[in-house]
């Protein structure tokens, strides 16, 4: 990691080797992989506990196993450590240890996506007894959807960043980004007509859009939970008979390859996305980018 992203301690090259040599080859390449992709998230932001704590709860959303968290933190610690960087990770110690003890069983792999035409087939059956829950799970499946929203961005949506488009307030949603200019993102009519009939329905006027119902569908002034939505999300996937690994994360991967299928290049993912790298969006749909590759298109014709 380069020297602007902390106040590291310059180490001449001759000693930097020899603490590279204290641990394996195959360690070593491990470790400097997790840091170039801690630096990409970063994004020029100074490394903290908070932003590593945020980092790897995003990592686990994301389908990632507790022991892949943790080598990526045991990463980071050595690199601190070697450079001199005095920073304690007590939040990052915690929400580790809480990855652990939640994610037992949790393999390897990735999470699969909830693609434009399931989300169709899950709101549409959310809608269909017409409550103030169903109402609601539909417009946030939607808004997922369409704005490829992760679960923190879709919690703190306020009544007032919607309308023709919705507005992300950077500073409300990711750490260490105040300052930074609100994002405005494109909401489609059937998305704008569902949250509409949502807050007709639960006579929603300000705060909170998505907000807990309680039981006998009587809608409350508290905010959903990131922990809320992930379980909303895998529920309303079951009852809709979408199987696989569903996770919180699935609306977002799953529209990266829905617009692959409509001949999005990875760079139009990123973009949509909002990701820092264009090799995130290109994971989540390889299949569809090799079916659309040159081979594929000028030799065969698909």
């Amino acid at each position: 990691m380069n020297a602007s992203t902390w106040n590291q301690v310059i180490i001449s090259d001759e000693t930097e080797e020899l603490v590279k040599a204290s641990l394996a080859p195959s360690t070593v390449e491990t470790y400097r992989l997790a840091m170039e992709q801690l630096e990409i998230w970063l994004d020029e932001r100074t490394l903290s506990d908070n932003l590593l704590a945020t980092y790897i709860t995003e990592l686990y959303q994301d389908g990632k196993s507790p022991a892949t968290i943790n080598k990526i933190v045991a990463a980071v610690k050595w690199t601190v450590k070697n450079q001199g960087v005095g920073i304690p990770f007590e939040i990052t110690d915690k929400a580790l240890a809480g990855i652990r003890r939640k994610g037992k069983g949790r393999g390897r792999g990735q999470v699969d996506g909830i693609t434009w035409e399931e989300v169709d087939q899950i709101c549409a059956l959310a809608e269909t007894k017409g409550t103030i829950a169903g109402l609601r799970d539909s417009a946030m499946i939607r808004l997922m959807s369409d704005c490829l929203l992760r679960i923190s961005e879709a919690v703190a949506v306020d009544v007032a960043d919607v309308g023709s488009a919705l507005r992300i307030r950077q500073s409300k949603t990711h750490p260490g980004t105040a300052g930074l200019p609100d994002v405005t993102l494109y909401i489609g009519e059937p998305t704008q007509e569902a949250i509409k009939q949502y807050c007709e329905a639960g006579n929603i006027t300000e705060g909170p859009l998505f907000r807990w119902v309680r039981r006998g569908d009587h809608i409350s002034d508290g905010r959903l939970t990131v922990d809320g939505v992930r379980k909303i999300i895998k529920r309303r996937a079951r009852e809709a008979g979408i199987e696989g690994k569903i996770s919180g994360h699935s609306l977002r991967i799953g529209s990266a390859i829905s617009l692959a299928q409509a001949g999005a290049s990875v760079v139009n993912m990123q973009v949509a996305g909002r990701w820092k790298s264009p090799q995130m969006p290109a994971h989540y749909a390889r299949a569809e980018l090799i079916e659309q590759g040159a081979i594929a298109r000028f030799k065969y014709g698909k």
